[in-house]
């Protein structure tokens, strides 16, 4: 996938986008060494009904937690002023309770 870039301000966002299929933990972004995920927009969407959140970091609070029915679409634009963001160095994953696939996409900067 080629990237693209939205503006934002002076800012751009760079968008990400896959498939997962394992249950648990699916690290979908990481920041390069010493910065941070801001995310703007984020969602998925599975072939079959699975729970799904997003989270920062291996053991970090789950957000965006859904039980979701097959193709159903969860999408969360937080805005050009509101944004979620991980610690330094912290990864952005998608966590499934089953092993299904899963769409995803992520509109996001890396910031100090």
């Amino acid at each position: 996938m080629g990237q693209r870039r939205a503006v934002l301000g002076a800012e751009a966002l760079t968008p990400a986008a896959g498939v997962v299929n394992a249950a648990g933990n699916n690290t979908l972004l990481t920041p390069a060494a010493g910065l941070s995920l801001r995310i703007y927009y984020a969602s998925y969407n599975p072939l079959v009904a699975v729970e799904a959140a997003f989270r920062f970091g291996a053991a970090g609070g789950l957000w965006l937690r859904n039980n979701l029915i097959a193709n159903a679409v969860v999408a969360k634009d937080f805005g050009d002023w509101r944004y979620l963001q991980g610690a330094v160095n912290e990864a952005l994953i998608l966590n499934l309770s089953l092993a299904v696939a899963v769409n995803w996409t992520v509109f996001y900067q890396e910031v100090r």
